[in-house]
């Protein structure tokens, strides 16, 4: 299990992205789903650093650790307010972009992309876990 911690802050989501798609590529996924997984990623990430501290500083972590399935879970954590993205209702992507709530198309991306994904809230952290799996 590998971990990186940061300053939730614009200037470090390349390092936290990067080291993701270091641990995912070791898991063996090939150049599209690391593409994806860095799609999944970025979403989650900029999320936290955009509201997960409203008016103050925070830092948000990275841990990567093998699925049991074989594949990657990334957990994406920080000591924000208390969010689950996963409480968001499903967009109505068949609506006209005028007609759309703004908001949640980070959430469905995600969910799309990766196998797995999981919310909760643990010690004060939001924990955000997300499964890739390697196809066979």
């Amino acid at each position: 299990m590998e971990r990186i911690e940061r300053p939730a802050t614009r200037e470090h989501l390349e390092t936290l992205i990067d080291f993701a798609l270091r641990c995912a590529e070791t898991e063996g996924f090939d150049k599209e789903t690391l593409g994806q997984i860095r799609l999944a990623c970025e979403e989650a990430l900029v999320n936290v650093v955009s509201y997960a501290y409203p008016g103050k500083e925070g830092t948000v972590a990275v841990r990567c650790s093998p699925a049991l399935a074989g594949g990657i879970i990334i957990e994406i954590s920080d000591q924000g307010i208390p969010f689950d993205p996963l409480s968001l209702p499903v967009p109505d992507t068949a609506l006209p972009m005028e007609k759309r709530k703004i908001g949640g198309l980070g959430i469905h991306l995600i969910r799309r992309i990766m196998d797995d994904v999981r919310y909760q809230r643990v010690d004060g952290r939001n924990v955000f876990a997300l499964t890739k799996l390697l196809k066979k």
